[in-house]
């Protein structure tokens, strides 16, 4: 088949390339562009999108911000009334502590001046569950170790202290802030810091790039980091909801948060935001936050009360809290506080007068753990324990409870200086003797002071709640007692055989006690084997009335512990702390009633409105006949046995009341004793348990004395209950005798104990369950 003959050359159609390339090119163009215009729509609604889950998402966390406040812990308010005992060193040395400035005529809340013996005390308002009081002016004179006189500005005799924070819990976090309303916050504070860190705060809608270019200037001219370019607002958002981190990420997020928190919030809720959120430095493992905290870490005092070279000083922290640390890094920290004070003179917000007056000012900060947040850390630690029964730790954390504590301040303070003193006159090296101390209200049970160390600003091991050691002959007045609760066979003139005795024990060892002088007197009345501390008298009474008759006793008394029924008991082989042993002298002190120790008497909300009470809750647990007389015998332990050195130092007409206790080998000695309106139980010792070389009369009764004489004391009633009455009784503790007879002694006895036989020497009436009732004198 013939091919089919192809076309002429010059017929051909010549082929256009470059109209077909262009038309190519001008598709893919095409495409293009309607592909950045749908990526644009997709994008901008995007952005719109997370514009607005951003501006609900920062509304909702502005809105419902909750600020970790941790609890804080307020010592009770420090009563001041003529008789009061106070020296005015101790009065001068609160002061001191609760920050008060001397200032001539006192003139603002938190300020005093001296004039001789006279301190006039402007005070600053609290509120407590009573009502509080105002700020008020008190007019105290001191004299011979007392307030002499007294007078508010009312005119009444009587005035309060506000009650000192000393303490602060947080257990689910690590922040900490006091939260102070912006129209609490000192005016100068808000010029300063937006002369230095914003100054078009004012002006700007949370970005300012005239800021940022002013910024960049000044710190050319200066040559240092004098401005920020960063907002007040960004600066909050950084630290309210961002990271800390450097990052092009978080710096695209906290320009557009910063622009929806101005349009949503004013500027004062900004600025009240910033002053309570910003970070200011570090405490341990506690982070300062907020300007109210910041003033009482670094100067111990109020926010409101702090002068303006001190509010500079925490401006300057912005820039740096760990840089610009004044404790750490005093001169650069002073360098930075004039500078905030030069850049507040150019903006107007300091006279050139006042700028250069406070830049010439030192620093003036507090040592660290000068505050009294540090000053009390056994009691705190006491609180904490009290606490964690009632409150889970994150209602601690983060509510900002009010904490009403019984710490008496000066109570407090009297302790650790008796407790200091004396273990340095016996241990000058400081390397052997240590000790504790806890006092309290016996009829309230209010736990007044807790010291738990010679060095009681120290926190660690807490002796005066978890020294678990032997109280020795603390245990005494009990086996005591229990003899005394059967009086048709026992009473204080019972003759006890103070003889040597053997007691066989089950794994066949015996028992055989010494007295501490290592001899034996023989029969004596049973008030003398407690007055003189008789070793072997007490084990042959505690026998004869009974291991578990003791171990009863023990536990009417409040002890909680398990009790082995060994007769080592007898002599305080029990061990406690010192925490436990108060607890087990209470009911002696208030004439049989049990009232459970307490270091919080109420809670109150972060607004002041009462959430809870601690009420005084007590229990009859001795009949009052016993009680009496275990009392008084334990007088007579102050008055004439091994007690007796605080007799000549407390004043005559103040009646006392105490038992001694030394544990083997001198491990550990104690005293607890009391007054109508304070029990005090301290302990001295060796942390390594090694024999500590003194004993309850020479270690620790010298520390009981010194606090007692340093507190107002009031006397024991002498008072006799219902079917008591004092009788004179023959030596041989078996027949009544008369006044003036032979070696006869008056003793209070219940109705039961008292013999129907006299002597037949003195007014022993024969009806032998009567007495003279003039002899109730010698008593009531």
């Amino acid at each position: 088949m013939a091919k089919k003959p192809s076309k002429p050359a010059s017929r051909r159609r010549p082929v256009k390339k470059g109209k077909k390339r262009t038309q190519r090119t001008g598709g893919r163009r095409w495409f293009s562009w309607r592909f950045i215009a749908k990526l644009s729509v997709v994008v901008l609604v995007l952005a719109i999108a997370g514009t607005a889950y951003l501006d609900a998402w920062v509304r909702q966390r502005f809105d419902s911000h909750v600020w970790q406040l941790p609890a804080r812990v307020y010592a009770r308010p420090t009563e001041l009334y003529p008789g009061r005992v106070l020296s005015r060193d101790d009065m001068l040395r609160l002061l001191d502590l609760m920050r008060y400035r001397n200032a001539a005529g006192a003139p603002t809340a938190g300020s005093y001046a001296a004039q001789g013996n006279t301190l006039l005390i402007h005070t600053r308002g609290f509120r407590d569950s009573d009502g509080g009081e105002p700020s008020q002016t008190l007019r105290v004179t001191l004299g011979g170790g007392q307030v002499t006189r007294m007078k508010t500005g009312k005119g009444g005799s009587v005035g309060r202290l506000e009650p000192l924070q000393i303490g602060s819990i947080h257990p689910g976090h690590t922040e900490d802030r006091v939260f102070v309303p912006l129209d609490r916050v000192p005016p100068l504070l808000v010029k300063m810091l937006v002369a230095t860190e914003d100054q078009d705060f004012y002006q700007h809608h949370g970005l300012s790039f005239r800021g940022l270019a002013r910024a960049m200037l000044t710190n050319l001219k200066a040559g240092g980091l004098v401005q920020g370019g960063s907002t007040l607002t960004q600066q909050l958002v950084k630290n309210f909801w961002l990271t800390q981190d450097r990052t092009l990420v978080r710096k695209l997020m906290e320009m557009p948060m910063a622009v929806l928190l101005e349009l949503h919030y004013s500027k004062q809720q900004i600025l009240e935001a910033y002053l309570n959120e910003v970070y200011l430095g570090q405490d341990g493992g506690r982070a300062i936050h907020g300007m109210g905290l910041g003033a009482q870490f670094y100067f111990g005092r109020p926010l409101e009360e702090l002068d303006p070279h001190q509010l500079a000083t925490l401006v300057a922290l912005l820039k740096g809290p760990s840089y610009y640390d004044p404790r750490r890094n005093p001169e650069r920290s002073l360098a930075r506080r004039n500078t905030v004070l030069r850049v507040a003179r150019d903006e107007g917000a300091l006279s050139e007068n006042d700028y250069q007056r406070y830049r010439r000012h030192d620093l003036e900060v507090v040592p660290r753990g000068a505050s009294p947040l540090y000053a009390f850390p056994a009691f705190i630690d006491l609180v904490r324990r009290q606490l964690a029964r009632d409150y889970p730790p994150e209602v601690l954390g983060v509510d900002g409870l009010h904490i009403h504590s019984t710490l008496d301040v000066l109570s407090q303070l009297a302790a650790e200086k008796a407790l200091r003193e004396q273990l340095k006159r016996r241990d000058p090296a400081g390397d052997g003797l240590n000790g504790a101390v806890v006092l309290v209200a016996p009829a309230q049970g209010d736990v007044l002071a807790v010291v738990s160390s010679r060095r009681s600003r120290e926190a660690g091991f807490n002796r005066a709640l978890d020294a678990v050691r032997p109280i020795g002959s603390l245990v005494k007045p009990a086996v005591l007692l229990t003899a005394l609760k059967q009086p048709d066979k026992y009473n204080l003139a019972t003759l006890v055989n103070d003889a040597p005795l053997k007691v066989p024990l089950k794994n066949g060892d015996v028992w055989a006690p010494r007295n501490f002088e290592g001899d034996s007197l023989g029969p004596m009345p049973m008030l003398d084997v407690l007055v003189h501390s008789r070793n072997q008298a007490t084990a042959r009474l505690g026998m004869e009335v009974g291991l578990d008759k003791v171990a009863d006793t023990l536990r009417e008394l409040g002890v909680k512990r398990n009790i082995p029924l060994y007769p080592s008991i007898l002599l305080g082989s029990l061990e406690m702390t010192p925490f436990e042993v108060a607890m087990m002298y209470q009911p002696l002190a208030t004439g049989g009633f049990s009232t459970h120790l307490r270091s919080i008497t109420d809670v109150l909300d972060k607004d002041g409105e009462p959430l809870a009470r601690y009420p005084v809750d007590t229990e009859e647990v001795l009949d009052s006949g016993p009680a009496f007389l275990i009392q008084w015998a334990m007088q007579q332990v102050v008055d004439h046995g091994t007690g007796r050195a605080a007799r000549a130092a407390l004043p005559a007409d103040v009646i006392v009341a105490g038992k001694t206790g030394t544990s083997d080998d001198y491990r550990d000695a104690w005293f607890a004793g009391f007054s109508a309106n304070h029990l005090a139980v301290v302990w001295v010792g060796r942390d390594d348990n090694r024999n500590a070389g003194v004993t309850g009369a020479t270690g620790a009764l010298p520390v009981w004395t010194q606090l007692m004489k340093g507190l107002p004391q009031r006397s024991l009633s002498q008072r006799l209950p219902g079917g008591v009455k004092p009788v004179w009784m023959a030596p041989s503790g078996e027949r009544r005798s008369g006044e003036g007879c032979d070696g006869a002694r008056l003793y209070p006895m219940m109705e039961a104990s008292i013999p129907e036989q006299g002597d037949g020497c003195g007014a022993a009436t024969r009806a032998g369950k009567g007495v003279v009732e003039w002899f109730k004198g010698w008593f009531d």
